[in-house]
């Protein structure tokens, strides 16, 4: 028996001892480090060849997967019953090819099934995958990789009301996945909140949809009598309803201009400053800083990235700081935010990390003189 296979052995006896022990309704934490224990027997015995072979095979997957969400074939299968590969072509405008070959691609995958000889039909995974669901943020990240005619991803996102409504979407469906509750302790301002209620209690600077208000305000009911303030572009503002954010007041707001809200109890940036380099970071804070109080919180929530890689650890960061370079966004170190708060006159009060992935809050206040 070889070195590998012993050890690829020894590791699979540890994670049937672990799916034994493990609860009815695992953690996320659990459920993650059960998967990271299948990655680790798998990277044992994986080869050079069968590594890249993995790696074009995901690529296929990955290609063909956008080609059919974009040219809108992936909506057209049906929720019951299936449909033929030729009415699919005659629908989305496309050659019978396009249809047969991708399907082909993520059938191997396990995404939808085929009834019969091209004849399709939706799975569980290929409903998980369609544009309203998680498909709308694998799409976000593909097009992530796109530039036109010298634009930046956002001033070309905003010009396009239809990718803009599936780039909102998609925030709004991965608040499941990205943490927002259970970081920071927003509930142990109620007293100061309440002693100062004319103050807004919470900026929410680039704030999407809300969505992570409507979060906080589970633990923090009617935002203890304080107005909480939603700041966005006008293509984002203007697409809210006063159902979708009651209680919650909307406002347009260029961060690259000074912050008009002043002396509030938090300044709020949430997956904000990953969308850019360190200098933009750097004018965003110059706008906000001015605008608190002796006793304003900013809180930037963000992922962090470690000191060292861990090999075959957690993936999701650095695909998604891979994906941002694209659209020159980045994830930073602690030190890296360090550095800017130096610079920008805030200083570090708490890192309050996530129980799940890397993602973490940072408490700054204005610098003690």
């Amino acid at each position: 028996m070889s070195d590998a296979v012993s050890k690829a052995l020894e590791e699979a006896e540890k994670l049937v001892a672990a799916l034994k022990g493990l609860k009815a309704n695992p953690s996320p934490t659990e459920h993650l480090a059960i998967l990271k224990h299948t990655d680790k027997i798998r990277l044992t015995l994986e080869e050079p060849y069968d590594l890249v072979t993995r790696w074009l095979e995901n690529m296929a997957v990955a290609s063909a997967l956008y080609t059919l969400i974009q040219i809108g074939a992936f909506e057209k299968l049906p929720a019951e019953g299936s449909i033929s590969a030729q009415t699919l072509a005659t629908e989305v405008k496309v050659d019978l090819s396009v249809i047969t070959r991708t399907m082909r691609v993520i059938l191997t995958s396990g995404i939808a099934v085929e009834t019969a000889s091209d004849e399709y039909a939706h799975n569980m995974l290929s409903m998980v995958l369609q544009p309203q669901a998680l498909g709308g943020f694998f799409l976000v990240c593909m097009d992530f990789q796109r530039t036109e005619g010298g634009l930046t991803y956002y001033e070309v996102l905003n010009e396009d009301e239809g990718q803009r409504k599936i780039w909102n979407n998609t925030m709004q469906q991965m608040e499941k996945n990205m943490p927002i509750l259970g970081i920071f302790p927003f509930a142990t301002l109620k007293e100061q909140v309440e002693k100062e209620p004319e103050r807004p209690f919470i900026v929410d600077i680039g704030s999407g949809k809300g969505q992570a208000m409507l979060a906080i305000e589970t633990e923090c009911p009617k935002f203890f009598g304080a107005k909480v303030i939603l700041q966005d572009l006008p293509i984002v503002i203007n697409s809210l309803k006063p159902e979708d954010i009651p209680g919650i007041t909307p406002t347009t707001h260029d961060i690259f201009t000074p912050q008009p809200v002043k002396n509030a109890h938090v300044y709020f940036m949430r997956r904000l400053l990953h969308d850019f380099y360190i200098p933009v970071c750097l004018d965003i804070l110059k706008n906000v800083v001015p605008a608190m109080g002796p006793d304003s919180r900013l809180i930037i929530c963000d992922m962090l990235i470690p000191e060292r890689v861990e090999i075959g650890g957690p993936m999701e960061l650095y695909w998604l700081d891979f994906s941002l370079m694209m659209i020159s966004g980045r994830e930073k170190t602690l030190k890296e935010f360090n550095d800017m708060f130096e610079e920008v006159g805030l200083e570090l009060v708490k890192v309050y990390p996530s129980a799940v992935g890397k993602t973490a809050m940072l408490e700054t206040r204005l610098k003690k003189a």
